[in-house]
Parts: C-alpha cells; structure tokens; sequence
C-alpha cells in the first residue's frame, strides 16, 4: 500500500527548537516557506526549518550500512610506495 501522509517537523531555523509537528497528505507537502512561527525558547517569531520526520535518522543508518574504509596496501614488489 503506497505512503499517503508524511510526518513533517517544523523547527526554529535560529535555535533548532521543535516548533510543531504534522501530518499531511504527500500531495500537499511544503518544505519551502517564507513563513514565520513563534519559537518558545527565542521568544520571538523567527523563519521554520521544515523536514520529514526521520529522514536523518534514516540517512545515518545508510551511511553505517557502507562497508569500512581500509588503508591501502602497496603492490607486491613496490616496497617503496612508488
């Protein structure tokens, strides 16, 4: 069954406080905004960050879920590393 609704987090976009969170229709889903909203911890309205609920979270797992990076060893024969 497709996704329909996303979860959206609004945020302070000078201190990072959570401001709010909804859900909406995928169709109807708005990250750009020039709006303003009140921020509790600045006491003043300030511009939002919007972002899909759990999107870095998901990101991070990904980038565990790369394999290791290893140093590199030199050719058999080219001791000197050239």
């Amino acid at each position: 069954m497709p996704i329909t609704e996303v979860e959206i987090i609004s945020s302070c976009g000078e201190c990072g406080t959570l401001i709010e969170t909804v859900t909406v229709k995928k169709d109807n889903m708005m990250l750009f905004t020039d709006e303003q909203a009140w921020c509790s911890k600045c006491q003043a309205d300030r511009p939002q960050v919007r972002d899909v609920a759990g999107r870095l979270s998901t990101i991070e797992a990904e980038q565990q879920s790369y394999p290791k990076a290893v140093a590199a060893e030199p050719f058999p024969g080219q001791a000197d590393g050239r």
